[in-house]
C-alpha cells in the first residue's frame, strides 16, 4: 500500500453505507472489519449531476450506529458512485498559475453541464502536457451535496480526507498490480442503475463515461451501443477487458467478448485482499475499490 490514507474507508451509495476497515498483510491488504448500514429510501433525491442530501438525519442515524459499533476513530477515504460524478477528459489551454487554470477548467464544463460550474466542487488532474497545451481529468460534482454529507460526518467526529468515484478506484487497485504496459484496456463497472465504460492506455485513462440504466434498453444493447461509439472513435483493439461488479450476468462477458474480440477477466475481490470478511455478501466490487484508494 503505497499512498498514506486512513486505515477506514467508506462506499455511500442512494440505500446504503459501507465501512471498510484494513490492515497490512503479507503482501495485499486485509479486511479487518466491513459492515453494511442501511439507510432510509428518501435519504437521496436524484438530481441532473449528483443526488441531493433531502433527509440528513437517514445519513446520521446511520453513521452514528456505525460509530457505536466500531468505536473512535476520526479520519476516513470516501467513494461515491462513478454516476454521483461528471468525469470528463478534455484538450485545454491552461495557465500556469493554478487559480486561473482553475477557472480555464470551469468554463470548460459549461458546454457538458446543465448547472452553473460555481455550484459544482470540480478537481482536476493533467494527465499530458506540452507547453500550455494540455489533456487533463477532470471530477466534478455537486458541492452543496458533498458540503452536507461532510458535515454529517464532521458531527460525529469524522474528517473526510478523500472523496472520488468507485470505479476509478477499482482500475488503481487493477493497475497497481500489472506490470507496466501501454496496451490499451477496456474497463467495465455494473450497478442495478447504472454502469461505466472506461479505456485506459496502461494507467492513464482515455475514455470514461458512466451512464445511467432507464430500462428502456438491457444492459448488453447498452454495453453495444458503447461499442459501437468506441470502435469508431478510438480505432483501437484491446488487450483484454476487466468487469466489476456484484453479481455480474455471465452475459455482460459474453457481449464484451463479442464485441470487442477480446479476453474478459471478472475482478474478484479475493484478487486484492489478503482475508475476506465473513456475513457481508453484495459489496465485493466496492471493497476491490476500497483497496485502490491506498495504491500510488
Amino acid at each position: 500500500m503505497a499512498r498514506s490514507f486512513p486505515s477506514d474507508v467508506l462506499v455511500l451509495d442512494g440505500d446504503s453505507l459501507v465501512h471498510a476497515r484494513f490492515g497490512r498483510g503479507k503482501k495485499d491488504p486485509r479486511i479487518v472489519h466491513a459492515k453494511s448500514y442501511r439507510l432510509a429510501a428518501d435519504t437521496f433525491t436524484n438530481t441532473v449531476v449528483t443526488p441531493e442530501l433531502t433527509n440528513e438525519s437517514a445519513l446520521a442515524d446511520a453513521v452514528r450506529r456505525m460509530r457505536n459499533e466500531t468505536g473512535k476513530w476520526d479520519k476516513a477515504s470516501l467513494l461515491l458512485p462513478d454516476s454521483w460524478f461528471r468525469i470528463n477528459i478534455v484538450d485545454l489551454t491552461l495557465p500556469e498559475k493554478n487559480d486561473e487554470a482553475m477557472e480555464v477548467v470551469r468554463w470548460s464544463l459549461k458546454r457538458t453541464l446543465p448547472i452553473p460550474p460555481d455550484e459544482l466542487r470540480v478537481a482536476y488532474e493533467v494527465l499530458t502536457r506540452k507547453g500550455r497545451e494540455a489533456k487533463a481529468l477532470i471530477l466534478s460534482a455537486l458541492d452543496r451535496t458533498l458540503t452536507a454529507i461532510e458535515k454529517v460526518f464532521a458531527a460525529a467526529g469524522i474528517e473526510l480526507v478523500m472523496i472520488e468515484p468507485v470505479g476509478m478506484n477499482i482500475w488503481n487497485a487493477i493497475t497497481v498490480r500489472e506490470s507496466d504496459t501501454t496496451a490499451q484496456r477496456l474497463f467495465v463497472y455494473v450497478r442495478d442503475t447504472d454502469f461505466t465504460t472506461a479505456v485506459f492506455s496502461g494507467a492513464q485513462p482515455l475514455f470514461i463515461r458512466s451512464r445511467n440504466l432507464s430500462g428502456e434498453r438491457s444492459l448488453q444493447q447498452e454495453l453495444r451501443l458503447s461499442a459501437s461509439y468506441l470502435r469508431d472513435a478510438l480505432s483501437t483493439d484491446f488487450a483484454s477487458c476487466y468487469v466489476a461488479g456484484n453479481d455480474v450476468d455471465r452475459g455482460v462477458h459474453e457481449t464484451l467478448a463479442s464485441e470487442f474480440n477480446t479476453q474478459v477477466r471478472a475482478v474478484s475481490l479475493r484478487d486484492y485482499v489478503e482475508e475476506v470478511p465473513s456475513g457481508l455478501t453484495g459489496h465485493d466490487a466496492e471493497l476491490t475499490a476500497c483497496t485502490g484508494v491506498f495504491t500510488a
